[in-house]
């Protein structure tokens, strides 16, 4: 029964690794900003499709983009937004099977539907809130804020009988981002600010467990040593066929069949981990200074990787014990699945990926604006996702991603048509960070993305702003030709797109506190100038 064992660690290194590995790196909401990254942070951003967010610097949201921008804020503000984010992901199965080189099962179809939409409908909040603490021409503007944002996540849900189960049915990320900013701006042109990110990532993932490919393993060794073994007993040579013949459509009939009898594997977990954001802001032209050109600004900023170290706890339905009524004999250790499948501790340690954003805001002939973006996304940072069981017995893994850095380019115009009503238009083009259909899985349906996007802002009264956006998504079609560790080979595309609607209102009231002259002392100050 040596043989029986190694293969039930064979298959638990497979699926129960991959499946608990993927609670930590593939689980969110529907995603916009290169795999699991979310973008949707401004419904002012939406409208220009996120164009110049490291630059404009026109309300508290840019918290979260370049945090040096609300020193460029005059009044304080507090915004509240939402946006839901509306995706659909169908699969269309093109020939997903059993990849088991050398076995009987090689080649033979993967049982399971098409299943409905994955994608599942979001609604994600942004709040902000802008002060400006000081006012000087001689010290500079001083300001702080705090940003509460939804940075990386995505959520897919399929249904029990789908065809790729065995690789993914539920899978959910959030993170809650708690931003604590301070800004400052020197010599009227130059703005620097910083913030912290303070992270609390949440994780949930489930999938199903072939049972009956591994019960198959399990027993294949076991019914080549039955002849032998009734032979021992003494059982005459010509009933041995018929009672090995007996055994092996028992076992065939209990589910022990690949596709047969599938078990759910669930894993929660949290944690909370700490990060920070660095922003910089040029003005090249500010108000008049040009009679064509009025503001332009370049802005530069910088968001750290987080790691986080997610702890949770894996729980098994459906584990069967490896019997089968009727048969002739019996296999002699039929709690095997259940020593190995139980509920358990286990982390994943989880890399977030550094954002390296440069954006250019430029008004010109007063009315119009042009936006421009790059945002550099390091997801090479996450590579692969180590798994620590606490049991001893279960083996650990390493869930191999191969994740490469991705680009994404994004432009925007904005038109002030009145003093109260602003238009905006948008297009980015963003890259996904996933190499090939062969890492690509249902859990993160993702490929490159076109996004279109049209918004205003309404300022109905002196002291509020009311923001609307809307975008779609165009979705290069993703194929998919995954293989998980127990052969199963799901090979597929997906027809994916997403809708965004957002809205959010902003306060403003007050300004900043003017610094207090300095008390003449009677003296010069002392220079080098002549």
């Amino acid at each position: 029964m040596l043989n029986g064992k190694q293969q039930l660690n064979r298959f638990l290194r497979g699926g129960i690794v991959i499946a608990a590995v993927t609670f930590s790196a593939f689980n969110s909401y529907p995603s916009k900003g290169g795999s699991f990254a979310i973008n949707e942070q401004s419904v002012g951003g939406l409208g220009v499709a996120y164009a110049g967010g490291a630059a404009q610097a026109a309300d508290a949201s840019t918290i979260f983009f370049n945090p040096a921008g609300i020193a460029l804020l005059k009044q304080s503000e507090f915004q509240l937004g939402a946006q839901a984010i509306l995706p659909s992901a169908t699969f269309s199965n093109q020939g997903s099977r059993y990849n088991l080189p050398n076995t009987a099962v090689n080649g033979l179809p993967l049982s399971g539907g098409n299943d409905g939409d994955g994608g599942v409908d979001h609604v994600l909040p942004n709040l902000y809130l802008s002060l400006p603490v000081l006012h000087s021409p001689q010290y500079g503007d001083l300001a702080v804020g705090i940003g509460l944002s939804v940075p990386f996540g995505l959520e897919t849900d399929y249904s029990p009988g789908w065809v790729g189960r065995y690789i993914s049915l539920r899978t959910k990320l959030t993170t809650f981002d708690i931003q604590p900013t301070i800004a400052y701006r020197l010599f009227d042109r130059i703005s620097v600010g910083g913030s912290l990110d303070i992270q609390y990532a949440s994780a949930r993932l489930s999938q199903a467990i072939d049972f009956g490919l591994a019960g198959a393993q399990a027993l294949a060794p076991f019914e080549q040593a039955l002849p032998a073994l009734l032979a021992a007993r003494g059982v005459p040579g010509p009933a041995i066929p018929a009672i090995v013949s007996a055994t092996q459509q028992a076992y065939n009939n209990a589910g022990f069949v690949p596709g047969g009898r599938d078990g759910i594997f669930e894993v929660n977990g949290n944690d909370w981990s700490v990060g920070f954001t660095l922003g910089a802001i040029f003005e090249y032209w500010k108000g008049d200074e040009n009679s064509f050109f009025q503001d332009g600004r370049f802005g530069v900023s910088y968001r750290s990787g987080i790691t986080h170290t997610i702890k949770g706890t894996g729980s098994f339905r459906d584990v069967p014990t490896i019997v089968a009524p009727g048969a002739p004999v019996q296999f002699p250790e039929p709690n095997a699945f259940q020593d190995v499948f139980f509920t358990q501790g286990a982390t994943a340690q989880l890399n977030l990926p550094e954002i390296y954003h440069f954006s250019l805001y430029q008004r010109f002939a007063r009315q119009f604006a042009l936006m421009g973006d790059i945002a550099w996304q390091r997801w090479s940072r996450l590579q692969s996702v180590p798994i620590v069981f606490k049991n001893p017995g279960t083996p650990s893994n390493v869930l191999p991603l191969d994740y490469q850095d991705s680009l994404r380019y994004a432009a925007g115009f904005e038109w002030y048509a009145t003093r109260n009503l602003t238009l905006r238009l948008g297009f980015a083009y963003d890259e996904t960070p996933i190499r090939s259909a062969n890492f690509r899985t249902p859990r993160i349906p993702d490929a490159n993305r076109y996004f279109l996007a049209a918004g205003l802002r309404w300022s109905p009264l002196s002291f509020m702003d009311i923001d609307v956006g809307y975008a779609h998504l165009f979705v290069v079609d993703p194929i998919v030709n995954v293989t998980d560790d127990e052969g199963h080979n799901l090979r597929g595309r997906f027809d994916a797109a997403i809708d965004i609607v957002s809205a959010a209102v902003t306060f403003r009231w007050g300004g900043p506190r003017e610094a207090p002259s300095p008390v003449p002392s009677g003296k010069e100050p002392i220079g080098y100038q002549k």
